[in-house]
């Protein structure tokens, strides 16, 4: 376990790096762990005081990607489980980290096929499976104590769906929330879509699945607000394939593709989504996981760790560690990173709007 060292905080000069490119590039790409205040709310709502010592530490480092997505706490075993990157044939490998002596497993779930993200439903964790070339793709329910997995949804009114990718639940309804891009067909690992890249709305207890929103290139991350009258997706669709299957795993970024958040009105009675509008756009990578904290701000991991805005879209500042963050967790005391071949820890003031829920 490794302190990145003293995490120095840097304080941005807006007025300076909207005329000064070479200036506000130099904040957007550094290698370098730390802390970027684009706002004082970052440091007096998100990281603390700089007298409290804000710190990342970088707890596990890998020579191949294995801290990719989902970052789901248990208490009953008191871990976080995450998933690795898809890495060309092999199977995507599932893992959980023990919170208090840091040692990390690998699972084995043979009912979880292609695991990306996932989410805590009743204190079992509850994995989108994205499916192969001869299983489906859809939602598969872990009960970390015992192994046994459930699938609670694997198709659409019979079409299959793409590569069921992130997952959250409503708390106050206990509906399931997902979105379904075609990444697997991108990477080589699913068949041919049979759908658009969508979001949908699943109850468990009827079976009752609807389309909530599309238009998106690809919908990724999804969240709901502290309060649930809003939910913002992400939409990666700046990164695309080159080709499909056979070949397609060679991925690329196209600047002229989304790398944005949309933000929804969550209307009838939280079943529904209305009054789509550009929420902010990320400069560096693209949005990836999505969650907020108790005052309402918004996180997301992208190209460089994890930015925080305030509900209004304002940046307010950038959790650096020099490499893609797909997805991020809160946990009390801070934030788990998933930072692909690396794994980060990061002490924090704020609270995640989920924690006293799920933790």
């Amino acid at each position: 376990m490794t302190p990145a060292p003293a995490t120095p905080v840097v304080h941005v000069d807006k007025s300076h790096a909207a005329k000064d490119a070479p200036y506000a590039l130099s904040l957007a790409r550094s290698p370098v762990p730390r802390f970027v205040a684009f706002d004082a709310r970052f440091i007096r709502d998100v990281i603390g005081p700089e007298t409290d010592s804000p710190q990342l530490t970088l707890i596990e480092k890998r020579s191949y990607q294995f801290a990719h997505e989902a970052g789901v706490y248990i208490k009953p075993t008191n871990s976080v489980y995450f998933t690795a990157n898809f890495q060309t044939c092999d199977p995507i490998e599932l893992y959980a980290i023990n919170c208090d002596t840091h040692e990390i497993s690998k699972l084995d779930y043979p009912d979880v096929v292609q695991a990306n993200g996932a989410c805590n439903f009743d204190d079992k964790v509850l994995y989108c499976a994205q499916g192969d070339l001869s299983r489906p793709s859809g939602l598969v329910l872990v009960d970390p104590v015992t192994g046994r997995a459930e699938t609670l949804i694997n198709n659409f009114q019979g079409r299959h769906f793409n590569s069921v990718n992130d997952v959250v639940v409503h708390h106050r309804t206990g509906d399931i929330w997902f979105t379904d891009p075609t990444y697997g067909y991108a990477q080589a690992f699913r068949p041919s879509p049979e759908l658009p890249a969508q979001v949908y709305r699943f109850r468990p207890s009827t079976g009752e699945c609807v389309v909530v929103a599309d238009g998106f290139e690809m919908c990724n991350g999804l969240c709901f607000s502290p309060d649930y009258s809003r939910m913002y997706i992400t939409d990666t669709g700046a990164i695309q394939a080159h080709n499909g299957p056979g070949d397609g795993h060679q991925l690329f970024a196209d600047p002229r593709k989304p790398a944005s958040i949309y933000v929804y009105d969550v209307v009838d009675d939280g079943t529904r989504l209305g009054h789509r509008r550009t929420f902010a756009y990320c400069d560096t990578g693209v949005p990836d996981g999505i969650k907020c904290d108790e005052n309402g701000y918004v996180y997301s991991g992208c190209g460089d760790g994890v930015h925080v805005w305030d509900s209004q879209g304002i940046l307010l500042g950038k959790i650096i560690v020099g490499g893609i963050t797909a997805n991020f967790n809160f946990v009390r005391g801070g934030i788990w990173m998933f930072a692909e071949e690396e794994l980060w820890f990061c002490k924090l003031k704020a609270k995640g709007a989920l924690v006293d829920i799920e933790c």
